[in-house]
């Protein structure tokens, strides 16, 4: 008996799939081949805004670039033409404006002297009095300096030979312009002889109350009349002037000139900024000219009576004839100097500084004020001088300076004395050492000094009881108030 149900090899309800009999395996995808895809896909997408990212970066540092450098280029270019606006406003305010500088300075003593007497001088009518009160020098001066023309006209007061007031430095100049310096500067007027360092020096400037005694000697009254050409380049610095030869504060022809011969002076140096904290300036000088000796008139003879016995009446043997002398006519003779001087000044703290300089000349007939030289005169013979000094300034903050100076002179290195009815040589140089203190106030407008100086000196000029030279004691004090502005 067959079974009622007979199992046909398929289940009830089941679907028979029709699959072929062949199908290859890589045909059908599976879920891990298509994760693989997406993440390659975005991959790809990454790299891609990556290099876009990278692309728009650089982009926008090109634009950055060529924006700040249009911003420098413009910057640089504002600058360029404000500079030129500035420049050409000073060049026309230079062409077409003169600038004027007034200022002055008063320099009020009071000397003590060891020769000081209450006498007067019999030769000369002058006191002999040198313990006073005077006005050293009063000094007011207008200054006019444009690009190729300067001028200078300063007024002199004092009260050292009795109240006078006279012209002391009128310059007229033309220039071509340099660096600090001109290059070249002509000047004609009454201007100071380029000689040395002490005769250039400002005296406003100076902590001695005066130049050292062969300075004066040479070089009176610093200031005489001629031309002058002077100038500098970078470091080098020149003058040369023809002068009259008898400066303005000479005993003999001050300001005025007895013959036609003119003195040549002449001085060539360096000025140089070694470092920030170190200066030095050096030079050499020399002077060459003619001297003038006044020569003297004829005169007649004269008969003189002597009353010997003063009885009021002619006698025998009152009776002198003196003879007539023939005149000598005026002289010139020749004269020259040359010098040497340096200075260096050292900076170590704000207005703390050292300051150290000398100077020396030897010279022949150029003595115009201690010894006057004259070959043609008592003496009859050339006069060979020789003078130096070394000096040192201690600036000690912006209100102290101290000073200190020894200098040596001698107006006649051939000098002889008669002793014991023997000629014999001897001295007549003369040296001093000068110690100065000074107290300094500034303001924007005006500055002030107060110089102590004290100057122990040391001359040959002076007699013993016996008539054979001695010291002469000619030790001076010297308190200066001064104000300048």
């Amino acid at each position: 008996m067959a079974a009622p149900f007979a199992p046909s090899g398929k289940a009830l309800g089941q679907t028979t799939a029709q699959v072929p009999a062949s199908v290859p395996a890589e045909s059908v995808a599976s879920p891990g081949d298509e994760s693989r895809r997406e993440v390659a896909e975005m991959s790809a997408q990454l790299a891609q805004q990556r290099a876009e990212l990278s692309t728009l970066r650089e982009e926008l540092q090109r634009k950055l670039a060529e924006e700040r450098s249009a911003r420098e280029a413009t910057e640089a270019r504002v600058q360029t033409n404000a500079r030129a606006e500035v420049d050409a406003a000073l060049k026309a305010e230079r062409e077409g404006r003169q600038w004027l500088t007034i200022s002055g300075f008063v320099q009020a003593d009071l000397n003590v002297n060891q020769t000081s007497q209450d006498q007067i001088n019999s030769s000369t009518g002058a006191p002999l009095n040198d313990n006073r009160f005077l006005i050293r020098r009063a000094r007011l001066g207008a200054f006019v300096d444009q690009q190729y023309l300067a001028g200078v006209l300063e007024i002199d007061a004092n009260t050292v030979n009795g109240a006078q007031v006279r012209p002391m430095d009128v310059e007229a100049t033309v220039k071509w312009p340099g660096g600090s310096v001109p290059l070249a500067a002509l000047t004609v007027g009454l201007f100071k002889i380029p000689f040395g360092f002490e005769v250039m020096e400002r005296d406003r400037d100076r902590i001695f109350t005066e130049r050292s005694t062969f300075i004066r000697a040479l070089f009176p009254g610093e200031y005489d009349l001629g031309a002058r050409l002077a100038g500098g380049w970078r470091f080098v610095r020149y003058a040369l002037a023809v002068q009259n030869g008898e400066p303005i504060g000479e005993n003999t022809f001050p300001v005025r000139d007895p013959n036609q011969a003119k003195d040549i002076t002449g001085r060539l140096g360096i000025v140089s900024e070694v470092s920030d904290k170190v200066s030095v300036q050096a030079g050499f000088s020399g002077l060459t000219g003619k001297g003038f000796h006044k020569g003297t008139s004829p005169t007649k003879p004269t008969l003189i009576w002597q009353d010997l016995n003063e009885n009021g009446q002619y006698n025998a043997g009152e009776l002198i004839v003196s003879p007539g002398t023939s005149g000598q006519p005026s002289q010139n003779f020749s004269r020259y100097a040359v010098g040497a001087d340096a200075l260096v000044t050292v900076r170590y703290l704000n207005d703390f500084s050292t300051t150290v300089y000398a100077e020396f000349a030897r010279a022949t007939n150029l003595d115009r004020w201690f010894l006057v030289a004259d070959p043609y005169g008592p003496l009859g013979r050339d006069l060979r001088e020789w003078g130096y000094y070394v000096a040192a300034v201690q600036n000690l903050g912006p209100h102290l300076r101290l000073g200190l100076r020894y200098d040596h002179y001698n107006p006649d290195l051939d000098s002889t004395d008669r002793q014991a009815a023997v000629t014999v040589p001897s001295s007549q140089d003369i040296s001093t050492v000068s110690a100065a203190v000074a107290l300094v106030g500034k303001t924007a407008a005006f500055s002030g000094r107060l110089v102590a100086e004290y100057d122990w000196i040391s001359d040959h000029q002076g007699r013993n009881v016996s008539g054979l030279p001695t010291d002469l004691r000619n030790n001076a004090f010297t308190l200066r108030a001064e104000v300048a502005f």
